[in-house]
Parts: C-alpha cells; structure tokens; sequence
C-alpha cells in the first residue's frame, strides 16, 4: 500500500471508546468487595476480601450468586444491597476515586470528536454514588447501567446495548476493562478491548483481550490508532 493509499489517521481511530466503571474508571473493586463483605456479616454470613475477589472479581460469579452459596436468604438481598450502598458512600465520602489519567484521556477523546459511553453491571445508584460528586459524567455520551440492560458480564448485553445507543458498529468500538469476564463480554459483543488490570486483577488471565496495558495514563489516541492501523496484530501487550 502507497502512503497516497493509506487511511488519513482520524480514519484509524475508533468511532467510540466505551469504558467500564469499577477499577477503570475508579478505584474501587476493593471498596465494593469490603462493603459486601461487612454487609454480608450484618446477615450472619461471614467471608473474606480475598473469598469474595476469588469468587466475584476473577471467578466470574455474581455477588448475589456468592451470597446464596454461602447460605444467604433471598429474602435479605436487598437488604443486603441497601446496606452495602450505604457503606459505600460513607466509605468513598471526599475522597478521589478516579484512576490517574481518567480525566486527560476523557478530555482527548472529546478533543478528537471520539464517543464516550460507560457500559457497567453496577445500578444506576451505585454509579451516581461513585462518579456523581466527580463531575466526570458529563463527558459521557451514553451510560449504560444494569438497570438498562438487566444482565452481567460476560454476557455480552451491556456493550450492545452501549454501541446501539451511541448508534455505532461494534467493530469501530474500543472498550477498556479491567476484568476477564468484562474482557469477554467485549469481545463477544464484536469489540477490540483494551485490558487495564488492577491490583485486584493483576494475575489474571487477559488473554482474551487485544491489548493488556498497566493504567488509563498509558491509553493515547496513537495506542488507539494503533488498533486500527494496517499492521496491528492480533494481540499485544504495552
């Protein structure tokens, strides 16, 4: 291919950039582990953080689904979520949640006329808690929440649901996770993903997604260029 046959750059860069919330966006896999926990106590169901990250973080299960298993009653589930809601806020109260790097990528994204969606399994509520006081919601164009696509990842919904909104193509999508089962869901919906891991995640398998790279601070339009270009290959690591 002649450089007069190449693509102009703007044309390399994805249509959209659709980025989960918990341990992407913010800092606070361990904040939801730890109040589940306590609330899972208030119940007389007694667990560890690191029970609940091998379950619910890397195994995959929903945390409702870990409650039960560990002799929960249905009936006290929402109680149960009620509860952990409050935790959350007392425990996120005046302090910066968001990753290092999340604003100055959200704001070259806007800068370079790319869309922005959060697709996450947490309740619209949750969302407002954690994302409400940082005024880092105006920057999105779509946000999907479960109460919007009734499902959990790596069910695939939550994504399509995000790219039917913003009314783009799956493959011109670039979604960024920090989970293997949010990598998967993704990729089932038809996106390239780029794979963020958290302390909580580090050892975890992303060999499903397309690109594993250490923070936000590392996510450029040329790393999202680079998805695109003509030579990417497959799979890659930063």
């Amino acid at each position: 291919m002649t450089a007069s046959q190449r693509k102009p750059d703007s044309e390399l860069l994805p249509k959209a950039v659709i980025f989960d919330m918990d341990g992407v966006l913010a800092d606070t896999e361990p904040i939801h582990g730890e109040c589940f926990v306590r609330a899972f106590a208030s119940f007389g169901i007694f667990t560890t953080l690191e029970d609940y990250r091998q379950a619910v973080t890397l195994g995959g299960s929903t945390v409702r689904d870990f409650f039960f298993r560990l002799g929960g009653d249905p009936s006290d589930w929402d109680r149960v979520k009620g509860l952990k809601d409050s935790y959350l806020q007392q425990m996120i109260a005046n302090r910066d949640v968001l990753m290092p790097g999340t604003k100055r990528l959200l704001e070259a994204l806007r800068n370079a006329n790319i869309k922005t969606a959060i697709a996450t399994s947490a309740r619209r509520r949750s969302l407002q808690i954690i994302l409400g006081p940082t005024e880092l919601l105006e920057y999105f164009d779509v946000i999907v929440t479960k109460d919007d696509a009734e499902s959990e990842k790596p069910d695939p919904l939550l994504y399509i649901v995000a790219a039917q909104k913003l009314g783009i193509d799956p493959k011109y999508c670039v979604a960024i996770e920090d989970s293997p089962r949010g990598v998967l869901a993704a990729v089932r919906a038809g996106m390239k993903c780029i794979a963020v891991p958290t302390k909580s995640t580090a050892d975890a398998d992303f060999s499903q997604a397309y690109l594993v790279i250490p923070s936000l601070e590392h996510v450029t339009l040329e790393v999202l260029r680079s998805l695109f270009s003509e030579d990417a290959t497959n799979r890659s690591s930063v």
